[in-house]
């Protein structure tokens, strides 16, 4: 999946702050009961590091957080680790996660377990201005990103329109997608072979003769970007801000929408039932939605805010304005992503990336 830990639009260092975490945090829940962790002037976000942290500490930390007497605390780390550590305390009176910053598929499943607090306006204003199809009853949409198609604007004179066209003779051998992804991938393929989203019968077969035109896999992310500019790959599938930040530093590439549809990647914040500064974690939630956090995460990441109000200007809102008329954008089904997750990543390992 998309790494947006790794990445930024602009320079700095990442700033790191850590909690206890792994299993003695796990084994030991009094240490967060006792002493300042029971202070209400102590927050403790679970999210990614590097820049991502550094943004949240700019855009909200710093100028939401602190003037409340909020200190917040990042518990850094991947994403499996911090939902292990919900799992693994949900049913203790009081777990170490004030909130947690996850993607759509993580937060349904956090949901479906039953350890998530509900979020409405209510509680957290500017729940009003969420976009209401990102929003779900216990997570906050933070932004999104549509998967695209992205291809040279060196090489491809007539730019692809649909998932159809990676499967022509004159993209053999110049497709390439990234392994991690293969969840948003199949997506792809699903809509393309019948516009549904959870169409796996389909996507198999379309994912199959992409792969018979001599598909090339790259580990990551950043992995896939270097052959779009020695000329190993001329085309592929990725999300937009993806394609935003390569053009921004100097790799020749476009973005297209496929006519079929586009799967959205949705980052969301979250905060568990038993989060010991609950009211604290939603004054978080609703800073991370006020304009000024949303147009500081869009500049730097080039994902595109989850609110109606951000105001973007320039040639941020340029380059991150959606074509006219409209592309038609999927949310994916979560739930159906959680049932079939295992048995699809087993076909993927042994059908397209051993093959």
């Amino acid at each position: 999946m998309e790494d947006i830990g790794k990445r930024s639009r602009g320079r700095g260092l990442p700033s790191r702050r850590t909690v206890l975490a792994g299993s003695a945090a796990l084994a030991m829940p009094a240490i967060w009961t006792s002493g300042a962790r029971a202070q209400s002037s102590t927050l403790v976000v679970s999210t990614w590091g590097g820049n991502f942290g550094r943004l949240l500490t700019e855009n909200v930390d710093v100028p939401f957080m602190k003037p409340l007497g909020i200190e917040v605390v990042q518990d850094i780390g991947g994403e499996e680790a911090r939902v292990a550590k919900i799992q693994a305390q949900r049913m203790l009176p009081q777990g170490n996660i004030d909130v947690a910053c996850v993607t759509g598929g993580v937060a349904q499943r956090l949901a479906d377990l039953g350890a998530l607090e509900p979020l409405n306006a209510a509680t957290v204003p500017n729940l009003a201005h969420a976009l209401p199809n990102l929003l779900t009853p216990t997570a906050a949409p933070q932004f999104y990103s549509p998967q695209v198609l992205i291809y040279s604007s060196e090489r491809v004179k007539e730019p692809p329109t649909s998932f159809a066209d990676l499967l022509e003779p004159a993209y053999k051998n110049k497709v390439g997608l990234t392994d991690g992804n293969f969840p948003f991938n199949m997506m792809a393929a699903a809509l393309y072979a019948s516009g549904n989203i959870t169409d796996v019968a389909g996507a198999k077969e379309a994912m199959i003769r992409l792969n018979k035109n001599g598909l090339k896999l790259y580990p990551s992310v950043d992995a896939t970007a270097p052959p779009f500019k020695s000329g190993e790959i001329d085309a592929g599938i990725m999300f937009l801000a993806r394609v935003i930040s390569w053009q921004d530093s100097g790799i020749p590439v476009k973005a297209a929408f496929p006519k079929e549809g586009a799967a959205l990647y949705v980052s969301s914040l979250v905060v568990p039932k038993n989060a010991p500064n609950k009211q604290a974690a939603l004054k978080y939630i609703n800073a991370m939605l006020e304009p000024s956090a949303q147009q500081g995460f869009a500049a730097k990441l080039g994902y595109i805010p989850a609110t109606d109000n951000a105001g973007l200007s320039g040639t941020l809102a340029q380059q991150l304005a959606l074509p006219v008329p409209a592309p038609k954008l999927v949310v994916p089904d979560y739930a159906a992503m959680a049932a079939g997750s295992a048995d699809l990543a087993d076909w993927w390992k042994k059908t397209i990336q051993r093959s």
